[in-house]
Parts: C-alpha cells; structure tokens; sequence
C-alpha cells in the first residue's frame, strides 16, 4: 500500500495524537462495541481504570480493512471463525480460529477480512503500564484455546452496557478481562512472564518502606489479585507477600552491608516500627540475625576507643 492511500486523522483531546489510518468498513459488516470515554456510544467508564480505550466484536462481511501507522494504542484481535489477514508493515499473516494477533502500539500493523464471514472480538488498549507485555517491535500471532467464551462473554458486555442501568455491565467485563488475561498468560512463554513480574516487584527494593499492596501491584499488572496470585505462585513459585518481603530483606542486606547504619535505623529504612519483627524476618529468610552481619561491619567504621555496644 503507497504512503498515500493512508489517510492522517487526529485522535480527541484525551489522547491528543496524531497518526495515520485507513478504516473501510462497509454495511455489510456488523459490530457491537463499548467505550471507556463519553463521547463513545455505548461508554463504560469502568474501561479507563484497566486503560482500555475500546472493545467489541465484529460479525465481518463485505469490504472490512483498517490499517494504522504510529497509534498510541495496542490492537488485540481474537480469531473466533473465519479466516482474516494481519497487516504487518509490508508483510501479511494468517489469522484463523483459536489464534489471537497483537498490533504493537505505534508500528504499522492492520487487518483484512480473506473468507466470506469473518467473526473476531477486539481490543484498543492504551500504552500504559498494565500492559507492558504487548510492547514490541513486531506483530505476533499466537494459538489460543476457547475464542469463543470470550467472544459471547464481550457480547453480554456489549449488550448490557446498552442498557439504562448498567444491568450487570460491571460483572460482564469482569469476565471479560479474566478471560483475557487467561488468553495473554497462554500465549506468552512461561520465562517471558515470570520476568515481567520479576520487574513488577523490583521497584519495592528503592522504596522499601512504601506500603507496598498486592492489589495495588495486581492492578498494575492488570489482573485480579486473586489472579496475579496464581500466577507469581505458578511462575515465581512465591505469593506476592513472600516477593515484597524478599526486595525488602535483600534491601536490608544491602543497607546492613555498608555497615553505617545500625539494626533500628535499617528496620525503620524498609518500612519495619518493631526492630525484633524485622529481625525475626530477616533471621527466617537469610537464616541469620542482622546483628551478626552488622557487627564486624561495625568495626571499620566505629574510630578506637568508642564503645559498640549501643551500636546494635
């Protein structure tokens, strides 16, 4: 496709970007959607905690072709029957049932429907932190399992959004995202995430003494607590808890090493009020007392002829 069979658009104030796009979409196709801002009809506020610009499903027949250059938002396309092409740069791939494509914010990527009826449902998520996993340079087409649960779970969405109410729009998209990040753990290779939970908890080293929550970090990572759970269990083999208290111990260490600092000012430093609770953490995880790092530490920087036995 030549430069200038894309057509530049300016997205709202919201997201305030320019980028380019070509949207064909004839009247045979029919879709059902929802929005996170108001100027979407339907809009579910709900959508912008979990930085999820727009979503639906699309019954694709006739001219269906959408292709962007430079969008600040990641595009999943969930392949439920049918047979539709992925556009990535000057390339295209297949897309069939069971499989989910991933359009990388910001690169040039799109989609085309090849057989007659083409049935997917879809995601425009903004390039926000929770969904730091779909960052790349390239699209990616992976093989899922049950397309179909969530496609009808976005059609109860879909439809109960419509409705005065709300009804039970809240509890649809619930669903909704349990089964998408079900699809998104499936997909990624079980190193690939363990590191990027990894890097979810590293920040609690530098700040030790923050209230660090695991609702709070789930939220991030954009899942359920219950969820990201089970996943730092299955792929870090420790509870969330466990995790933030191993960055705060290895911080501990760290600080304890320098030796300029005693055992109640390291405990007050990583975010302990009772020196003997965080010692008796720091003997269960390192299998000994901080006294006993501390105390030939102590030594080198204490001048002679100065007592240490307030030092501890």
């Amino acid at each position: 496709m030549a430069e200038s069979d894309l057509r530049f658009v300016r997205m709202t104030p919201v997201m305030s970007m320019i980028y380019q796009e070509l949207f064909e979409i004839g009247p045979e196709a029919q879709q059902m959607s929802v929005g996170a801002r108001n100027y979407h009809h339907p809009h579910l506020s709900l959508l912008a905690q979990h930085e999820i610009l727009f979503m639906g499903l699309s019954e694709a027949r006739g001219l269906v072709h959408v292709e962007r250059k430079g969008a600040p938002f990641h595009v999943l396309i969930v392949g439920v029957e049918g047979q539709g092409e992925i556009i990535a740069g000057e390339q295209t791939l297949p897309l069939g049932p069971n499989q989910l494509a991933i359009l990388p914010a910001y690169g040039h990527s799109g989609f085309r429907r090849v057989s007659e009826h083409w049935r997917t449902a879809w995601f425009l998520l903004n390039d926000a932190p929770c969904w730091d996993r779909l960052r790349g340079e390239t699209v990616r087409i992976v093989s899922i399992q049950q397309a179909h649960s969530l496609f009808y779970a976005m059609y109860t969405l879909c439809h109960e959004a419509r409705l005065a109410e709300g009804q039970a729009s809240a509890t649809a998209l619930e669903l909704v995202l349990t089964l998408l990040q079900r699809m998104l753990a499936n997909a990624v290779s079980g190193d690939a995430l363990a590191e990027r939970l990894r890097e979810l908890f590293r920040p609690i080293r530098f700040e030790p003494a923050r209230a660090w929550r695991v609702d709070q970090l789930a939220a991030q990572y954009g899942v359920s607590a219950a969820h990201f759970q089970r996943l730092c269990q299955k792929n870090l083999g420790a509870t969330p808890q466990q995790l933030i208290i191993e960055q705060r111990m290895l911080r501990a260490q760290e600080l304890l090493s320098t030796g300029r600092y005693t055992v109640s000012e390291v405990a007050l430093l990583i975010g302990y009020e009772e020196v003997a609770s965080f010692s008796r953490r720091y003997r269960a995880h390192f299998g000994g007392s901080p006294g006993e790092l501390l105390r030939p530490l102590r030594q080198q920087w204490i001048p002679d002829g100065v007592s240490t036995a307030t030092a501890i």
